[in-house]
């Protein structure tokens, strides 16, 4: 029997928050996937990052203290709800959390599960020809997530090339 790919933490302490099943801004939740976690003061896990699933769409859901943390600098249009950084739409929006926290992701998310991960290029690729203007600011973001996790032990999966390299 192998040893299962150990958890990634993203860095820091996070408030354990539900996840209100009742309303997305695409209706009521009827699924949801845990994809990135964090640890509470206690050391107990905390999701971070989670794709949720409705009737008829769905998207990516941000911790809020996770966006506060991360996106402060992220540009308001890359996203549509409001300017709350929390939400993001799959079909074009979903990219910049993904891309910005592809190295935190659990292992068992079906973007990088398995010997074949998505690759974090095409990502990039997606938000450069969806969300053009925003891959300057969701690219210095992601190095700094990449940066926050080497410091704290993660070997990451796809690192960015250093800024001017």
């Amino acid at each position: 029997m192998t040893n299962p790919t150990p958890a990634i933490n993203v860095p820091g302490t996070f408030r354990l928050i539900t996840l209100d099943t009742s309303r997305s801004p695409w209706g009521r939740i009827q699924e949801s996937d845990i994809l990135a976690w964090g640890s509470a003061l206690d050391g107990s896990r905390v999701p971070l990052l989670w794709q949720v699933h409705t009737a008829g769409h769905g998207g990516t859901r941000v911790h809020p203290e996770l966006a506060a943390r991360y996106f402060r600098a992220l540009p308001k249009d890359c996203h549509a709800y409001g300017g709350s950084r929390l939400w993001f739409e799959e079909d074009c929006e979903s990219t910049v959390p993904l891309f910005v926290f592809y190295n935190a992701l659990d292992p068992a998310c079906w973007l990088v599960r398995g010997d074949t991960p998505f690759p974090r290029a095409k990502l990039l690729e997606s938000m450069a020809f969806y969300l053009a203007h925003t891959v300057p600011a969701v690219t210095a973001i992601a190095r700094t997530v990449d940066v926050d996790l080497a410091r704290a032990g993660v070997a990451l999966r796809s690192p960015l090339e250093p800024a001017g390299a």
